[in-house]
């Protein structure tokens, strides 16, 4: 039991475990997670580590106040979407950051950058929402840290190398995109917003080549989906 205390204290300092998205932090010596040490994590140890470092980001961060237009946006955008998965209620928050992201986490956090949201139009970001939503209910998060044969964290603290299958990764992208659609068709929201999300998000675009598949897939996998709707 003392191992496994100190593999959980161990996480829940590297803050940003199970983040599904990118940002830049100060750095921290590499440090490897065995996938002996990551078996022994329950999913309520992760879902607590989860809890954690979305609280330690939401510090760290620069958040928009509930009277700012932006979070009245944000908002305004959620009240057609579920407001809980797998009986975890969801919560959000707008970060003053230039850079067009959003990352959730699997206890319910979803965060999306000031850059983002005057990037996109509302049903762009309605898509992003749903998508983020997409990988709590699927608990892409869950699986891909039980998948990886250990998870590195380099000298960035919000760096983290989880090694999983490529293919295993991308096909996570391509099941939360097909949530998100039904869930947008099932709303009566145009899931169209999800073409043209990717068309306009760099990060989901470029700086992710080997986690993300390639944007003309992703689009042409959706405008299926549309054609035969």
């Amino acid at each position: 039991m003392e191992d496994l205390k100190n593999i959980i204290l161990l996480f829940s300092c590297l803050l940003m475990l199970m983040v599904c998205g990118c940002q830049n932090q100060n750095k921290i010596p590499p440090t490897r997670v065995s996938s002996e040490q990551i078996k022994q994590l329950s999913d309520n140890d992760i879902f607590a580590i989860s809890q954690q470092a979305c609280v330690e980001n939401d510090k760290r961060a620069i958040i928009a106040p509930d009277y700012n237009f932006l979070s009245k946006r944000l908002s305004n955008l959620t009240q057609n979407l579920p407001q809980k998965i797998n009986n975890i209620e969801l919560n959000y928050q707008v970060y003053f950051d230039s850079e067009p992201n959003a990352w959730s986490t699997v206890n319910g956090c979803i965060r999306i950058n000031s850059g983002l949201m005057t990037l996109l139009e509302d049903n762009e970001l309605q898509a992003v929402i749903a998508h983020e939503q997409a990988h709590i209910a699927l608990k892409h998060g869950i699986s891909m840290i039980r998948q990886a044969p250990y998870i590195e964290i380099t000298d960035k603290a919000s760096e983290l190398v989880i090694v999983v299958k490529e293919e295993t990764s991308q096909q996570f992208e391509i099941e939360a995109d097909n949530y998100a659609f039904d869930l947008l068709v099932s709303k009566n929201l145009d899931a169209i917003g999800l073409v043209n999300m990717l068309i306009k998000m760099p990060i989901h675009a470029k700086n992710q080549p080997t986690s993300h598949p390639t944007t003309m897939k992703r689009i042409a996998n959706i405008t299926d989906r549309l054609s035969h709707h």
